[in-house]
């Protein structure tokens, strides 16, 4: 075949002509809350823009009940532990199923590595009508060291703007990004902004690239060979190490970037006067071992109690579920099993349907 000008120009025209269409296709059903009723997209959160159709047009605003919190909501480490059908048994979804059939519409806003200023990000983006409901998640890996200042405290950086300017000067890197790295960040967010085709492919792309890419050629090298088990036991040793900071001997300050924000989100919510349920999310014990250093584990449960007194007489709830479950529960320190996310989803229910206060 021989590759004439005609037939390039043809080439070219049918391949924007399809992009075109495509791109009209999504603007007239994302809208609908098509793709949002058929893929489960939580676990990332990949621009403003598609967060603001997460909020948009995910569930309808009638009854809304906002879920808010990190991992522990999201497939992350059920499709990391190879867990069958992974994202039907995550707690946002048997949590949503649950609250559905009592006429409840929840929305998850859970994502991988969140982090209480992220938390204060999103709560700017969403306008009227306010949600019925509020259940924030805390992990303990939220207060940590590592997080307590600076541009870490901070994992999703297009949520920068959305907050407080002395906030934003406490997130500042030391070393300020390149012309390179801004220009290819505001490339980014801006064919996210404008293009419906990119930011759902970015939102997509979770579907099947998640925890990661390497993740996913990794199991389906594994569908071929089998898993090793001494690379199982390596993983789960790696983990430790990656945790073990969150659960060591460290005082929660009340002063720094974890706390202030979540005392600025709680005192906004407060005065919207919006129904609000705090829960400590459940942690393994047994599974950190050495790492945990128990005086800090307890000490820090109590400041965080301490902390939020001032919000539960004025009607708040707040639930410390740290030590509420069994190992066998577990996942690895702070994610459920299946059966575990069953359990916690059916507790947390009760909770918001103000029978476990």
């Amino acid at each position: 075949m021989t590759l004439t000008r005609d037939f390039l120009k043809g080439a070219c025209l049918s391949f924007f002509g399809l992009l075109l269409s495509v791109e009209i296709f999504l603007r007239l059903t994302v809208p609908s809350g098509l793709w949002y009723r058929h893929f489960d997209f939580s676990g990332d959160m990949t621009s403003r823009a598609e967060l603001r159709d997460r909020l948009h047009y995910a569930v309808p605003p009638d009854h809304r009940v906002l879920l808010l919190g990190d991992s522990v909501l999201g497939a992350s480490a059920l499709m990391e532990h190879r867990i069958p059908r992974a994202r039907l048994t995550t707690l946002s979804r048997i949590l949503r199923e649950g609250l559905r059939s009592e006429g409840f519409n929840a929305l998850s806003l859970g994502s991988d590595g969140l982090l209480l200023p992220d938390i204060e990000g999103l709560t700017a983006e969403w306008n009227d009508p306010q949600p019925e409901k509020i259940l924030l998640l805390l992990n303990f890996r939220m207060f940590s060291r590592e997080f307590a200042e600076g541009f870490k405290a901070l994992s999703r950086d297009f949520l920068l703007t959305d907050l407080p300017e002395d906030i934003q000067k406490r997130l500042a890197p030391e070393t300020p990004p390149g012309q390179e790295a801004r220009l290819s960040d505001g490339l980014y967010q801006g064919m996210c902004d404008h293009w419906v085709l990119f930011r759902e492919t970015q939102a997509a792309k979770t579907l099947w690239y998640y925890p990661s890419q390497k993740d996913f050629f990794q199991r389906l090298l594994e569908g071929v060979v089998g898993r090793n088990d001494m690379e199982a036991d390596i993983l789960e040793a790696a983990l430790k190490q990656k945790v073990a900071p969150y659960y060591q001997a460290y005082s929660w300050d009340p002063d720094a970037l974890p706390l202030t924000c979540l005392k600025r989100i709680l005192d906004l919510w407060s005065r919207a006067r919006l129904p609000v349920t705090v829960v400590l999310t459940p942690q393994n014990e047994r599974f950190l071992g050495s790492y945990l250093d128990k005086p800090s584990f307890q000490k820090n449960r109590k400041t965080l109690s301490s902390f939020l007194k001032t919000y539960t007489r004025r009607g708040m709830v707040y639930k410390d579920w740290s030590g509420k479950y069994p190992s066998s529960f577990f996942l690895d320190h702070c994610h459920l099993t299946p059966e575990g996310n069953r359990r916690y989803a059916a507790d947390l229910q009760v909770l918001l349907e103000g029978k476990g206060r």
